[in-house]
């Protein structure tokens, strides 16, 4: 691996699909307010999968934590929030306007613009790197590899990388494709040391904002489980 990142060779054509697809989803009317609070439980549930699989690695917050494909930089703040320090906590995104919006809510983290072919941060300069619903955002599987490649070489050796994932994406949405443990593997070439499924279940819980607590919890007892959350040691 080299110490900074190498020219993109992949996904130039994938890049602009995808910005272009955010840009668009950016427009989009605000959404409701149940809908609002069903996103804070997801990744509510999601972050504490996420720092229970970090600390069997190694107990945070220790080191650098890398966001990648951070957006409006939600996660970035609630890693702050776990205890990881606003200066340790860094990020990209390859929409510029995510960019800026991560900063101002982030001013003191490191979060920078960057298409994932060439992730702009040295080698080994971090801890850990996650990526939550990114990958499904990818059609290239050249690009995914160039992208977990990346991510591996930012990661200092005994580091750790973490993909939070759609297995399955929906039938309508042509824009996503759903994670399968077949794709993790080409990904990566080996299959993650770590891999549980999870169901976020976006619609039922947010149904469960107007039914209560106990009527949600029932609820995602019994529902599929959607999302996996996946690790890879580097």
């Amino acid at each position: 691996m080299s110490p900074e990142p190498a020219e993109p060779v992949v996904g130039g054509g994938e890049v602009e699909r995808i910005r272009q697809v955010y840009a668009e989803r950016d427009q989009r009317p605000a959404r409701h307010p149940a809908i609002v609070g069903a996103y804070r439980r997801i990744n509510a549930e999601r972050l504490a999968r996420m720092e229970a699989v970090l600390r069997v690695a190694a107990p945070p917050p220790q080191g650098r934590i890398l966001d990648v494909g951070c957006g409006g930089g939600g996660d970035i703040r609630r890693w702050i929030e776990a205890g990881w320090a606003p200066a340790a906590v860094a990020g990209t995104d390859l929409v510029p306007a995510r960019v800026a919006a991560a900063r101002a809510v982030n001013p003191d983290s490191d979060i920078r613009l960057g298409d994932g072919a060439s992730l702009p941060f040295p080698e080994a300069a971090f801890e850990v790197a996650t990526a939550v619903t990114v990958f499904s955002s990818i059609l290239d599987p050249a690009f995914r590899r160039r992208l977990f490649q990346e991510m591996g070489r930012v990661v200092r050796p005994g580091g750790l990388i973490l993909v939070y994932d759609f297995v399955v994406a929906k039938p309508t949405n042509r824009t996503t494709t759903g994670m399968t443990l077949d794709r993790l593997r080409a990904m990566a070439t080996r299959a993650p040391e770590h891999s549980e499924r999870l169901s976020p279940l976006l619609q039922l819980v947010a149904a469960g904002a107007f039914l209560g607590p106990r009527a949600a919890d029932v609820v995602a007892r019994w529902a599929p489980r959607t999302h996996r959350l996946s690790s890879w040691s580097v």
